[in-house]
């Protein structure tokens, strides 16, 4: 039997196959089987493996007609008969003494699982960094791994750049139906399975992995069930802590951080996704509404910035683009990133964010009281109001004590804008001044019943006696005229009831009088 099983599950990826079967057929230890799997090639793969195999006997190859997700413990399982176990993806590569160097020392410090660093390949700027590497060979028990996870978590985080006993992964295999598959990120999750059957981990201080980073690979391409599995993956780091009862305050607070970084990722790959803007906002809400955003929003870091930064992107785009429908889902995500301005914006109107940057910005602050003055800026100057309600919009920021709430109209806005103004900054006193100029020019109001509302709201909580009784006897004029006697007629009444009499209310009275 050989010592090593090495296993391959190549798709579509014909460009990078010889220089990845080539570094393993090339190891200076030569003692393996490897495990070719052509998983329904369509792009001429096929035929690079099927000269491989001819040319190797070391070469088991097993072919599927399609593509075919999570077949790689299943088939391990059933094929494997080496001692240890190793995963080179088939768009990675090895150093040539990667077996040698590793096996030795898997072998010398009685481990488990052995795990070198890995080179980063980025084919978009052809470009090379290495992505993790310890200054010197570490060992640690699984007990010590997990009081020092965040130091060293990220080593044995994927099944590539180990080599483990194969009745580790034999024994972890019957789990992995258990398993939801996420498309994304389910290596690592059962990377932590694999260590929970370890008793000896080491780290060795090699890069020997060269990992190669395209636009094509899984990792950088939007999947719907992206937010699943990072919301999968900080549970079972929890779950793996809290086993080994490690998981403490400090721990707690990095965790918040990884996950902060895996949605922040999630966020940047979903607002470059060619998939509707509707679906986008859907999952924004998704995302925003989870009780583990919450708590790990908790954490003030640049990693919170980057979070917020990409969700208002996402969100701005949907309302720029004109093509978003889901109210509903706009609703819920603004009520999560601005909720004191979040109340009036709908798809209808949310396109003119795009328009202004001073209104993104103030949203982006939550200012209510910034944004209403601005939208009222615009609705004085009749921009944008044949494109947008913003009447509605400016609505939706008032609070419910507002003497203006319930008002959704821009012609009100626009006719009174100097009186509204002060109003929203709750400047009352000069919102009343303004109001009472207004009213000495005896000029047709427009609206005049809701106008004058407004004053009385105003003058109440100005506590101005002289200018409420004054707002009362313009509004029982103004419902004289246009006919509501008996509305009129209560306000009267009222005043009177009050004490309040004067040549105006006389003269009212008795007009009503004559007209009964």
């Amino acid at each position: 039997m050989p010592k090593i099983t090495i296993y391959t599950q190549a798709y579509n990826t014909k460009s990078y196959l010889d220089q990845c079967v080539s570094s393993v057929l090339s190891q200076t230890y030569t003692d393996f089987e490897y495990l070719l799997l052509d998983n329904g090639c369509t792009d001429g793969s096929s035929e690079i493996l099927e000269q491989y195999a001819k040319r190797d006997q070391r070469i088991h190859l097993i072919k599927f007609e399609k593509n075919q997700r999570g077949q790689r413990l299943t088939l391990t399982n059933q094929y494997a008969t080496g001692e240890y176990y190793a995963v080179l993806d088939s768009d990675d590569w090895w150093e040539l003494d990667y077996l040698e160097r590793l096996i030795g020392f898997l072998e010398r410090n009685s481990l488990d699982l052995a795990v070198t660093g890995t080179i980063q390949h980025f084919e978009t700027t052809n470009t090379s960094q290495v992505m993790r590497q310890l200054k010197q060979p570490t060992i640690l028990t699984q007990h010590q791994f997990a009081q020092h996870y965040p130091q060293f978590w990220t080593f044995p985080s994927t099944n590539w750049a180990t080599i483990m006993k194969t009745d580790i992964v034999r024994a972890v295999a019957a789990l992995e139906t258990h398993y939801p598959k996420y498309g994304y990120g389910g290596d690592t999750m059962i990377m932590l399975e694999y260590i929970k059957q370890c008793a000896r981990i080491g780290i060795d201080n090699t890069a020997l992995y060269h990992y190669r980073i395209h636009p094509k690979g899984v990792s950088y391409q939007y999947n719907p069930r992206r937010f699943d599995a990072n919301i999968a993956y900080y549970e079972h780091i929890r779950a793996f802590l809290e086993l080994h009862r490690t998981f403490d305050a400090p721990k707690r607070e990095w965790l918040k951080l990884v996950h902060l970084c895996s949605m922040r990722e999630t966020l940047r790959l979903l607002r470059d996704a060619q998939i509707p803007e509707d679906e986008k906002i859907a999952e924004c809400a998704r995302i925003a509404e989870h009780p583990l955003t919450a708590n790990a929003l908790t954490n003030d870091c640049a990693e919170r910035a980057q979070w917020f930064d990409l969700m208002w992107g996402v969100t701005f785009d949907a309302m720029e683009r004109g093509t978003l429908c889901d109210a509903e889902s706009l609703r819920r995500t603004l009520k999560c990133l601005a909720p004191r301005c979040s109340g009036g914006i709908v798809p209808e109107n949310g396109g003119v964010f795009s328009k202004e940057k001073a209104l993104r910005d103030a949203l982006r602050r939550d200012d209510a009281a910034l944004l209403g003055g601005l939208i009222l800026e615009l609705i004085a100057q009749s921009r944008y109001t044949k494109q947008y309600d913003l009447g509605r919009l400016l609505c939706g920021l008032l609070p419910g004590t507002s003497p203006l709430r319930g008002i959704a109209d821009a012609r009100f806005y626009r006719k009174y804008a100097r009186a509204c103004a002060p109003v929203l900054r709750e400047d009352y006193w000069t919102a009343l001044d303004e109001m009472t100029s207004v009213l000495l020019e005896n000029q047709k109001l427009y609206d005049g019943e809701r106008f004058l509302d407004v004053y009385l709201s105003v003058a109440a909580l100005e506590r101005q006696e002289p200018a409420f009784l004054f707002g009362n006897v313009r509004l029982a004029q103004l419902l004289l005229r246009e006919g509501q006697r008996e509305k009129s007629r209560a306000i009267v009444d009222e005043l009177a009831e009050m004490g309040i009499e004067n040549e105006e209310t006389a003269a009212l009275r008795r007009e009503l009088e004559a007209g009964t």
